[in-house]
């Protein structure tokens, strides 16, 4: 470099100290841009210093070693592990097969535009280069339906919607709202996998979901659903031979099915469902092989039929009935024809229910000669020789009826608001909960029990149900795969209820426990059922009891008016609930847990 003269150098430091001030700044940036000008020649096909991308640092690479860094890079980036989490399910995936893919050609570019756009700042950004590190952007795309595809054949990540279905409920059919499904938000996975890329190493994600709608809205599934109930209600008195039945509301209910598998719901009755129910219905009205019975003697079981005779029905059966729930009902019965009985026809059928051998057997006392014990053994003579087909039901007041005094029903006592009163039938609820008991010890579900709002020394404490006319009712459920026959037997002073089938489970009961609901106690019965092959369940009964008689749980009286008891010298108080005057409120269904032993 050319030295200045001194004489010059002298000239200089005697100049006014304002133009040395101004000129300082300018000397500054004339030697940055300077620098800046040779620094930038020589890294002409280089990267700026200091540069990252993807977390490496790329400063200074020649172009044929940035092209050969960004494509490891993009390798790296498509192959690494990506979690999805979401409130529906999670998974692990290679970012590539979710669609993830890095554009290197663009990447490239990125990195060797980095701080070099701009005239006047890319010297200021070659500056802060010298000191400071600037992060390329890398060039992410994501297939979105390679995504949408992936994340929805992934088991648990796909919650599908549930249609509107049916169940029949107190003889009536009522509408099972639709339910709506969930899916992964796709955008927005889309743009997080886009982000989250950007910041390297092996993330974890969550996401959002969407809604699956129903093909069916509940509205509309509800509107089929009260046009049939129309025909549903249609009272219809059914007539074979000398045997005349009212065909139930339930029974016409459980023939209809709900078909949304079309561009339409459709609700119809399902035509093959009708002659085997009334079958079943009619039975009583066959004669010789087309009727038979269970016989018990000596715990033995027997049937009991004969030759020749008739049974239902025709097959021309079904479009009688179906005609008339179509129209208005007649004031007479429909006289259904029958058909020739085969030998042996109704043998081979109660055979195949697989009723051979007692399964459990339950007794209750009480005081003889008064008049629930009329009560208790009428109704038990009704019920006597009931079965239960697999996956059937029985309801007791359906079996029954209403107790009067036609059918042999007297006066008895039960439970009105909370207090001891006395009605026509009062005292059956000793019945009820003595098949109540078997029922559980058999190992039977129930659709629906209540026990009594006042504990009796007479039954097991917190294991009992109470029953009147229509509701409440006690409605045994068959869960087995074997018939099951209900035989009772009477003396004075007790009565017994047994059950029959082919013995599958074994059951046993703890002890009770108790919690206080305000004055009133509520006791918890868990019984354990362990089935035939190997499966184990748990499942609990409920009772709450009052305080004392005419009391609510929280010490109200539960029927101001009534302050007295009226009940039968020498009667003990009875428990038959009324619904429409008993507020204690019914037991809740069992609630079971379920787990697999070893099988064999």
């Amino acid at each position: 470099m050319l030295a200045l003269p001194s004489i010059y150098v002298r000239e200089l430091l005697h100049l006014p100290r304002w133009i040395l001030m101004a000129g300082l700044p300018v000397l500054v940036v004339a030697s940055v841009f300077g620098a800046w000008a040779i620094d930038t020649a020589i890294h002409r096909d280089r990267v700026v210093r200091n540069v990252k991308v993807a977390g490496e640092t790329v400063g200074g690479l020649s172009d044929v070693a940035l092209r050969a860094r960004v494509d490891a890079i993009a390798d790296r980036i498509t192959s690494t592990r990506i979690t999805i989490e979401s409130e529906i399910g999670s998974g692990n995936w290679v970012a590539s097969d979710l669609g993830v893919s890095v554009n290197a050609a663009a990447t490239y570019d990125a990195v060797m535009r980095t701080r070099r756009t701009g005239t006047l700042s890319r010297p200021l950004n070659w500056l802060s280069a010298l000191t400071s590190t600037t992060s390329a952007e890398i060039k992410i795309s994501v297939d979105r339906s390679k995504l949408e595809a992936t994340l929805n054949d992934q088991q648990g990540l796909r919650r599908e919607p549930v249609e509107p279905s049916l169940e029949v409920l107190q003889g009536r059919l009522h509408l099972v709202p639709s339910v709506v499904g969930r899916l992964i938000d796709i955008e927005e996975a889309s743009q997080i996998l886009g982000d989250v890329i950007q910041q390297g190493g092996s993330p974890t994600i969550r996401v959002g979901t969407v809604e699956l709608l129903p093909k069916f809205s509940d509205q509309e599934v509800a509107d089929l659903v009260d046009t049939a109930n129309k025909i549903v209600d249609n009272q219809l008195e059914l007539r074979l031979n000398d045997y005349q039945t009212l065909l139930p509301s339930r029974l016409v209910a459980s023939w209809f099915v709900l078909d949304t598998s079309g561009p339409e719901a459709e609700l119809a009755i399902d035509e093959p469902l009708v002659l085997p129910s009334l079958e079943e219905l009619l039975m009583p009205g066959n004669t010789g092989a087309g009727q038979a019975k269970f016989d018990i003697r000596d715990e033995l079981v027997s049937i009991i039929s004969s030759d020749g005779g008739t049974a239902c029905c025709d097959t021309s059966a079904v479009g009688i009935v179906l005609t008339a729930l179509g129209e208005d009902p007649l004031g007479r019965p429909y006289v259904l024809p029958n058909r020739p009985a085969a030998p042996r026809e109704a043998v081979n059928r109660l055979k195949a229910l697989g009723i051979v051998e007692k399964v459990s057997s339950f007794t209750t006392q009480y005081a003889c000669c008064v008049g629930r014990v009329t009560n208790i053994q009428k109704f038990a003579e009704i019920v006597n020789g009931n079965w239960i087909k697999p996956g059937g039901r029985l309801s007791l007041n359906e079996t029954v009826g209403r107790r009067t005094e036609e059918k042999g029903f007297v006066i008895g006592g039960f439970i009105s608001k909370g207090h001891l009163v006395e009605d026509i039938g009062g005292g059956v609820s000793q019945f009820a909960t003595t098949i109540f008991n078997a029922a559980v010890r058999a190992g039977l579900d129930f659709e629906y029990y209540q026990a009594h709002s006042i504990y009796f020394e007479r039954y097991p404490y917190g294991l009992e149900a109470t029953i009147s006319y229509p509701r409440p009712d006690l409605i045994i459920t068959n869960p087995t795969p074997f018939g099951v026959l209900i035989w009772n037997s009477w003396t004075d002073d007790s009565i017994t209820v047994d059950i029959y089938s082919t013995s599958n489970v074994e059951v046993t009961l703890d002890e009770p426990t108790e919690e206080a609901l305000d004055f009133c106690t509520r006791v918890k019965t868990r019984r354990n059922r362990i089935w035939r092959d190997g499966s184990e369940q748990a499942d609990h009964f409920f009772a709450t009891y009052r305080p004392e008689e005419g009391l609510n749980c929280d010490g109200t009286p539960s029927d101001p008016e009534q302050t007295t008891t009226t009940i039968a010298e020498g009667e003990p108080p009875e428990e038959a609930s009324d619904p429409a005057t008993d507020d204690d409120p019914p037991a809740p269904p069992p609630v079971t847990t379920t787990s697999v032993g070893n099988q064999g």
